[in-house]
């Protein structure tokens, strides 16, 4: 299968650091939530986890849903990652 997109983020700093996408769109310090020791105050790898993991999951019911003729243009997703 020919590959059709690739995203290209850097981290630096690991849960206390930094992202940015080559495309400079996603560009953002991550903190430690709280809970787990840290600051806070800014996203985490948990959260960031989860804001993809959604959308590719509605992405294959998706997929499958349009080829069964089902409509889940109002489907969503709630993700919880621990």
């Amino acid at each position: 299968m020919e590959k059709l997109y690739t995203a290209e983020v850097t981290a630096t700093g690991g849960r206390d650091g930094h992202i940015k996408s080559s495309d400079g769109i996603l560009d953002f310090e991550l903190r430690k939530p709280k809970e787990l020791g840290g600051q806070g105050g800014a996203t985490n790898p948990e959260e960031l986890f989860a804001a993809a993991w959604g959308p590719c999951y509605l992405g294959a019911l998706g997929s499958v849903a349009e080829r069964e003729g089902v409509d889940v243009s109002e489907a969503n997703v709630k993700v919880l990652v621990s």
